[in-house]
């Protein structure tokens, strides 16, 4: 019987990091797709951690990640990305010299 639960927690382990890398490939599509969309160069993305909050009254876990942006070539600024699962959720973009 203890060998079931060590194999069960096993593979929820497994699964919790493919479902977390998963995760983060999402993440770094989505912040290449928003540098993009704002005319800025994406330069890295990195997980910062995980947080309960609340979203429309109701609590949710939230992933939330730093992606570091230029907008003219010599500066660095870094936003703020938030997931809840596969989804975006928010996208802070901090004041930038264009």
């Amino acid at each position: 019987m203890t060998t079931i639960w060590l194999l069960l927690l096993l593979v929820s382990i497994v699964y919790g990091f493919w479902l977390q890398r998963q995760q983060d490939e999402r993440a770094i599509l989505l912040a290449k797709q928003l540098c993009r969309q704002h005319q800025l160069q994406f330069l890295e993305c990195g997980r910062q951690g995980h947080r309960f909050s609340k979203l429309n009254d109701r609590r949710r876990w939230f992933t939330y990640y730093q992606v570091d942006f230029s907008s003219d070539g010599e500066s660095r600024y870094q936003a703020v990305l938030t997931m809840q699962g596969l989804r975006l959720a928010n996208f802070n973009l901090p004041p930038h010299r264009i």
